[in-house]
């Protein structure tokens, strides 16, 4: 909207000229001070045979505020994003730190192998159900242990693994196949007591044990554990809440 043609040679010319280099190699762009020395720049510098008419001198002014109107705009909705991000994880906190000493099933496919005593993980079989197969893969993906589960019925089951199986945590895979050959679906879980919560990379993970899950994977949970009470967390580490909550 600054007349480019206009001639600045006056000491203000300049000064205002280093300003807004100097705003825009900071900020990318001028700031109301830097347009308003500017314009009184080009006021008092104008040509006198083709002056700046009013409604051209209103028109930037009216830009201008509106651009910055913007600007405060976008602050104030970025400000109540923050603060509502950080109410959202203080929820999700809490409700993590109320499901210590809790059984919970979460999806995936985690288990941990004891040293001694069963190994139990629940899943969902689709179809008809048919013959089970069972694989332990550890960490990066190498098979460790192969077995045959028998037949298994359709739908929601606790299966006990074969004591034979070495310790560690690992993931599983569970392959069903009819009667024809065909595969049928299996939904695998992950199962445990949840013994801490853990934040790491901006995600809520629930210990179980060795493993660990997400907060939003959890789809089951079941009561207490007898001896554990489920404490209340305001925060997590480092996170504050918005001013004017608590």
């Amino acid at each position: 909207m600054i007349n480019s043609t206009t001639s600045v040679t006056s000491s203000a010319g300049a000064a205002a000229g280093t300003t807004t280099a100097s705003s825009r190699n900071s900020l990318g762009s001028i700031g109301k001070d830097e347009f308003l020395t500017l314009l009184i720049a080009q006021l008092k510098n104008q040509d006198p045979l083709n002056p700046l008419q009013p409604h051209e001198f209103a028109a930037q002014l009216a830009q201008f505020t509106s651009v910055e109107q913007l600007q405060r705009l976008n602050q104030a909705m970025d400000m109540q994003l923050v603060s509502s991000q950080t109410l959202s994880l203080l929820e999700q906190t809490n409700l993590a730190a109320s499901l210590i000493g809790r059984n919970v099933v979460a999806e995936g496919n985690q288990v941990f192998i004891p040293e001694s005593g069963p190994a139990r993980v629940q899943i969902e079989v689709g179809g008809s159900g048919g013959k089970a197969t069972l694989r332990l893969l550890d960490s990066t993906g190498i098979e460790v242990a192969r077995r045959d589960l028998g037949t298994l019925a359709p739908g929601e089951q606790t299966l006990t693994l074969p004591g034979d199986l070495p310790a560690g945590a690992y993931r599983y895979e569970i392959a069903v196949t009819d009667a024809k050959g065909a595969a049928v679906s299996v939904v695998t879980y992950t199962t445990g007591t949840v013994d801490s919560i853990v934040f790491k990379e901006g995600q809520i993970l629930l210990r179980l044990g060795p493993l660990q899950v997400p907060l939003d994977t959890v789809a089951e949970i079941n009561r207490a554990v007898a001896g554990h009470e489920p404490p209340f967390v305001t925060a997590p580490p480092s996170i504050k809440p918005p001013p004017g909550r608590v």
